[in-house]
């Protein structure tokens, strides 16, 4: 089928236009034998190799690398009603996004064990070294002669 779509466009024309889209099923697509062609991995090797289609590629790629089912997004929307609660109600976005991903890779395992302690440890001593920086001296001199 997708071995076609060349000589679809070449009855209809496509070769002589400045569509993106008849321009890229003019293409004719190069496959190996009867080998399954990814789409995904297949726009994003055009992309690598400057042949954008005149923005096609954008689309294809927008358009191919949307999640199938709405499950991971309603999965990521539960996960979110736990995680921001009556106490946590007025985090910033950006705040509730990094705390999110941070509990969901430690709750995958995707996380060392002890990373985030050590993470933690680093900012806390970056803090103690910048108030150590910021304290004033006072020096008090001895006129006494």
């Amino acid at each position: 089928m997708l071995a076609g779509l060349g000589s679809a466009a070449a009855a209809r024309g496509g070769d002589s236009s400045t569509d993106a889209f008849d321009m890229w099923l003019a293409g004719a697509l190069v496959l190996k034998g009867n080998d399954p062609v990814n789409p995904l991995k297949w726009w994003i090797q055009q992309k690598k190799s400057g042949n954008t289609y005149g923005g096609l590629v954008h689309m294809a790629l927008d358009f191919l690398s949307c999640p199938a089912t709405s499950v991971d997004v309603e999965r990521a929307f539960s996960f979110g009603r736990d995680y921001v609660s009556s106490k946590r109600h007025r985090l910033a976005p950006q705040s509730i996004s990094r705390g999110m991903t941070v509990a969901f890779y430690s709750k995958n395992k995707k996380i060392k064990e002890g990373m985030l302690a050590k993470w933690k440890q680093g900012i806390e001593d970056k803090n103690k070294t910048q108030k150590k920086l910021k304290r004033k001296v006072i020096v008090l001199e001895d006129n006494e002669e």
